[in-house]
């Protein structure tokens, strides 16, 4: 309704409103009722509509507003703690149904309106308000939200603009939700129009719940801090001084804006609200309402800053004096664009870069007053100082990976840690959250960095996760950076700065100020966005690796509409990184076509170089690292490399040098660049101390291998196999010596537990070759693989080894496997059985750079079994390799040879392992055949974490990844099979760790003469799969959506892995992703035969005489020991 406005000298509070506001006994429900009615008579809200004309409502008019909705929700059966959700932009109608909720003692959901429908859906389930009101705008995500939680809630639709769109949306949203009942918020009003309104609530509990305020945070998951009476009581009881006159345009799903709401309404101020949700008018409105009070951002900052260095270039370009003109501007600033009647400017939601707050000091004519603080804790310091009361404690911690230190000078560095008054008691229904709010001390982690410059004097640095670390070790702390450019020149109106760890410098999107740069081209629009970069940088002094190296230009402004900002402005970057990321990768891409000048060179210079300098050029031609760091006494993994670029420096230095350096040689610990370089002229002196090659052995034919190429003499001396046709037969009896290889591995480290224990029974010894740099070296790799938290497992690893283990450092793509003559003979004269697990395990890498470590080594494992005695072998393969090119599996008792006499090579999903593991049991073939070792071959499938001990799993293997994606994501879809095979029950194909290294070591010894070959698969037909494992998940205390349509699930599931935290996204399925993208057939056992294994387990009573059954409480201790090991959030 139309009020005329109160003249400014009418607002200051009452003092007898003010007693009653203040009693200290008064509930929250007395508080804003002593306000509404002491003030009746006073306008409250004021908001301008789009024709320029405004509408208001008194104190008094918004109380009997109030007091109907109140007396609706009474008689519909609500009762004090019932939730309210409310979204939807600020405005009055928002404010009365808060207040309502307020009177019936309905804690309130600001329901953010920044959420994705399925985040939003997740918080309505996690909730379940009884009421959601969404105002028309977000009128789609609310549907969207409530369809998708499944929760029985009644729809209020508010901010309707006419009779005619109430009639129009009440009708579509009651068909786009049936079985919702949806009404209107004047229906809802009129439910409760003349019923007597309730007595404001006064609770019998001490401190009841009154609101939650959801958040994304930095991860985009949300979670609700929960705000009791306690925390919400202070905003309507402050005592701000001054005459309020407030234009409102924070959203209330924050605490923020919701403060300066109570602040206003206690002091019996005047509340405006802007004309557009959108902001498009909020400069307009600023000047219009000419507030007293005004909470600035830094992007309304930035505007404001913006538009006067537009116009004063544009007055000074026209012939003014830029003094004179600047003076001007500044006055016209405050008193035309601001109101001229400003006292009080607070901000703190962001940073503002130095440049910004000396311009606003200059316009204000006094400093913005500047808070900190976190929802949950309350306010923190104000202007810079910590606030005693309520802050009772805090303190700083080092964060050692980010550089920050206590010790640092001139000032202490660190994350804020913070006790308070107003700490919240916790995050909803999120109990693990909870619990890792606080350290073990009951500090609130606030995860910003702050310096101590003084006593309780604390100044901002930037967000813990806001600080990127680049690849050559410089931080950059890209918030602060991003408003030093946004405010440091007119062209630019807002920048997005990118990198990570793997990249040397920043990229950037930039947003043109388009009143500004005006009809440019859109290269000459990028050249000027470059150049002005560059000047803001000169300006500021700004190191070299500050400054993006180049930009992608974006005309669409960041906003909260498209999901970019929060409603206050703050930057959601996993919303960014999901819109540009691909984008400035593929930039960071053809950036690096710029190397290709370097790389030619090295390709027509190389030969005439040292070797050590070629070898260093093509290092940092490949990681593209400072050649001050890449020096002889470096080594490849230390700086940076990793098994794909090991393989493009293989390559490059097969081209320029002629020599292929393997893989597994590259990455070695102990290998240094200078040894790379040894090895390069020792191949070209021809002195040996290399394996044969992948192209020696199969003649250069590398599309098809051909197992007739796979012949020992092309590995091993004739001397050797001469005297080992000589040999007398292995030893039948127990082992004295057991020789395990890969003894760090996953399932090499369990089988070297197992041989232990059987050991300690037996009196044998155990001896263990890893790769490493020296013995000492090698035996830390093997207990580091056992610690994975639980201590009884390493005190009995320590218990055993300390008798029965010897640990070698080796290397299984080296002559001897990297082994001296002495420890090779010792070795050859006193093992009985080699178990041979180790391999070097890539399913991107290519047949070829596998070739040294899992064929030549395996042929290096066959020298030492055929060598001075004869050794059994038992030899770890994979069920990949019994697989023919028509998809069918040989048989266990079917030779290898015969049945797969090829195998053409392909660039699939793990071909190049598969084929070097078939390539090793040729040679094992051979072996057996022709020189009669006793052999076993145990295809094992997919190897599942340990039934026992803690945090013992194989993080980087499928099943792992695909619990950490589901648990993480929390959503899955109704099946992952195909539907059409109902009649199938699905099975998941498993085994884990212990019972395979069990299986592994009994088959071997029950067979000690003659050849086996094993399947080690679960071919149980228990209709145990996926799915099931899904409803595990969901019984562990993590919750986990079902999505009908497998396509929206992937779709959901692609965009929720992707905003995972980098750390959580790399041990996700996400490099395998393609694999879940359709549906999988079902599968009722395993899909190999595997009858002589299952005959063999249960004759020698393996286990149970069974493959374990896979069941809940399994499930469960994986996903237990994934929270152990940091991996999922705690369910």
């Amino acid at each position: 309704m139309l009020n005329p406005l109160p003249k400014f000298e009418e607002l200051p509070p009452k003092p007898e409103v003010t007693a009653q506001i203040l009693r200290p006994d008064a509930s929250l429900a007395e508080i804003v009722a002593a306000a509404f009615t002491g003030y009746a008579d006073r306008t409250a809200f004021v908001r301008r509509n789009t024709f320029g004309a405004f509408d208001s409502m008194t104190y008094g008019e918004a109380w009997t507003a109030i007091g109907q909705i109140a007396s609706s929700w009474v008689a519909a059966g609500m009762v004090p703690g019932d939730m309210i959700g409310i979204l939807g932009f600020t405005s009055p109608e928002f404010v009365l149904l808060d207040m309502a909720a307020v009177q019936v003692g309905l804690p309130v959901i600001p329901l953010p309106m920044n959420l994705a429908p399925p985040q939003l859906a997740e918080v309505l389930t996690e909730a379940a308000p009884r009421y959601v009101a969404s105002s028309v705008s977000e009128l789609s995500l609310a549907i969207e939200a409530i369809k998708a939680s499944g929760i029985s809630t009644t729809l209020v639709i508010f901010d309707i603009v006419d009779d005619e769109t109430d009639s129009a949306q009440l009708e579509q949203t009651t068909q786009a939700l049936p079985g919702t009942p949806v009404i209107t918020l004047a229906q809802l009003r009129a439910q409760g129009e003349g019923r007597t309104p309730p007595a404001p609530f006064r609770s019998t509990e001490s401190d009841p719940l009154s609101t939650i305020y959801y958040t994304s945070g930095s991860t985009g998951s949300p979670k609700g801090a929960m705000y009791t009476e306690r925390l919400v009581k202070p905003s309507w009881t402050n005592d701000t001084p001054g005459l309020h006159v407030l234009l409102h345009y924070q959203p209330l799903s924050h605490s923020f804006g919701r403060a300066f709401i109570a602040t206003a309404l206690s002091r019996g101020g005047l509340s405006h609200f802007v004309t557009k949700s959108d902001l498009s008018t909020l400069l307009e409105d600023i000047a219009f309402v000419r507030p007293t009070t005004f909470p600035f951002v830094p992007r309304v900052c930035e505007l404001l800053f913006q538009r006067f260095k537009a116009e004063l270039e544009r007055r000074v370009a026209a012939g003014e004096d830029p003094e004179k003109t600047r003076a001007a501007l500044i006055v016209e600033t405050r008193e035309k664009a601001l109101g001229g009647r400003l006292a009080r400017a607070v901000t703190g939601s962001a940073p503002t870069s130095a440049d910004l707050d000396a311009f606003m000091t200059q316009v204000l004519g006094f400093r913005m007053m500047d808070g900190y603080g976190a929802t949950e804790v309350g306010g923190v310091t104000f202007n810079g100082k910590v606030m005693r009361p309520p802050v009772i404690d805090y303190k700083l911690i080092d964060v050692p990976e980010l550089g920050y230190f206590t010790t640092d000078r001139p000032h202490p560095r660190g994350e804020l840690l913070v006790k308070s008054e107003r700490m919240i008691p916790g995050y909803f229904n999120r109990p693990e959250l909870t619990a890792a709010m606080c350290d073990a001390d009951g500090f609130y982690k606030t995860g910003d960095i702050m310096a101590q410059t003084g006593p309780d004097q604390l100044v901002y640095l930037d967000r813990r996760n806001n600080v990127l670390k680049l690849s050559q070790g410089e931080f950059v702390a890209i918030a602060n950076l991003e408003s030093v450019f946004t405010s440091g020149h007119p062209a630019i109106r807002q920048v997005f700065l990118y990198g990570n760890s793997s990249r040397a410098f920043l990229l950037a999107v930039v947003v043109p100020n388009r009143d500004f740069l005006t009809d440019l081209e859109p290269g000459a629009t990028k050249a000027a966005l470059l150049t002005a970069l560059r000047e803001v940088a000169d300006a500021q002094q700004l190191n070299s690796y500050e400054i993006p190296r180049d930009i992608l230009v974006e005309e669409e402004p960041f906003s909260a509409e498209n999901g970019l900002l929060a409603g206050v402005g703050k930057y959601l970057r996993p919303k960014f990184n999901a819109r540009y990321a691909e984008q400035l990768e593929a930039l960071y891409d053809s950036m690096a076509e710029q190397q290709d000048s370097e790389l030619r060179e090295l390709r027509l210079e190389a030969r005439n170089l040292p070797t050590l300098e070629a070898v260093c050029r093509a290092v940092r031609a490949t990681l593209g690292t400072q050649s001050s760091v890449v020096t002889g006494e470096a080594s490849f993994d230390r700086l940076g490399g990793d098994s794909l670029s090991a393989l493009s420096l293989s390559m490059l230095l097969d081209e320029a040098l002629g020599v292929a350096i393997d893989v597994g040689t590259i990455l070695h610990p102990a290998a240094t660049l200078a040894s790379l370089a040894e090895q390069i002229d020792a191949f070209k002196r021809g002195d040996g101390g290399t394996l044969p090659s992948a192209h020696v052995v199969h003649q250069g034919k590398l599309d098809v291998l051909r197992a007739s190429d796979l012949k020992l003499d092309r590995f091993i001396d004739p001397e050797t196999l001469e005297k080992a046709a000589k040999l007398a037969p292995a030893a039948l009896g127990e082992p004295s010596v057991v020789l395990l290889t890969g003894a760090n591995g996953y399932l090499g480290r369990i089988i070297c537990l197992e041989w232990l224990e059987r050991a300690a029974r037996t009196g044998a010894k155990v001896v263990c070759v890893i790769r490493a740099g020296d013995n000492a070296a090698a035996h830390a790799r093997l207990r580091e693989s056992l610690d994975s938290g639980d201590a009884e497992l390493l005190v009995r690893f320590e218990e055993l080894a300390e008798s029965h283990l010897k640990v070698l450092a080796g290397d299984l793509a080296a002559p001897r496997l990297g082994l001296d003559d002495t420890t090779w003979t010792r070795l050859a004269e006193t093992v009985d059985v080699i178990v041979h697990p180790a391999a070097l395990v890539n399913h991107k890498l290519p047949y070829a750079q596998l070739f040294a470590p899992n064929v030549a080594g395996t042929a290096e494992v066959i020298k030492l079994a055929l060598t001075t005695r004869a050794k059994r072998i038992a030899f770890v393969s994979t069920i990949a390799a019994a697989g023919r090119r028509d998809g069918t599996a040989i048989r266990e008792d079917e030779p290898i040879v015969q049945a797969i006499p090829e195998w053409v090579l392909s660039d699939g999903y793990a071909d190049g392992y598969a084929s070097s593991k078939w390539a090793g049991e040729v040679l094992v073939v051979e072996a057996h055949e022709r020189f009669g070792l006793p052999c076993t071959i145990h295809r094992s499938d997919m190897i599942l974490p340990h039934t026992r001990y803690q945090g013992q799993m194989n993080v980087p293997d499928m099943f792992v990844r695909w619990l950490i994606s589901i648990v993480e994501t929390g959503v899955a879809p109704v099946s992952f099979y195909r539907t059409a095979e109902d009649s199938i029950r699905p099975h998941y194909d498993g085994i884990p760790v212990d019972y395979t290294a069990k299986a592994v070591i009994e088959l071997a010894e029950a067979k000690r003469t003659g050849f086996a070959t094993y399947h080690l698969v679960n071919g149980h037909d228990d209709g145990v799969s996926l799915d099931t494992f899904v409803d595990w998940i969901a019984d562990s205390g993590h919750r986990v959506e079902r999505i009908a349509s497998h396509a929206e699930w992937f779709e959901r599931f692609e965009t929720k892995l992707r905003a995972l935290p980098e750390q959580r996204r790399q041990a996700t399925v996400l490099p395998l992703l393609e694999a879940f993208s359709r549906p999988m057939p079902a599968i009722p056992g395993a899909h190999v035969p595997h009858d002589e294994f299952d005959a063999q387990i249960a004759r020698l009573a393996v286990g149970a005489g069974a493959v374990p059954y896979l069941d809940k409480r399994y499930i469960t201790k994986a996903i237990r020991d994934l929270e152990h090991l940091g991996l999922v959030t705690p369910g």
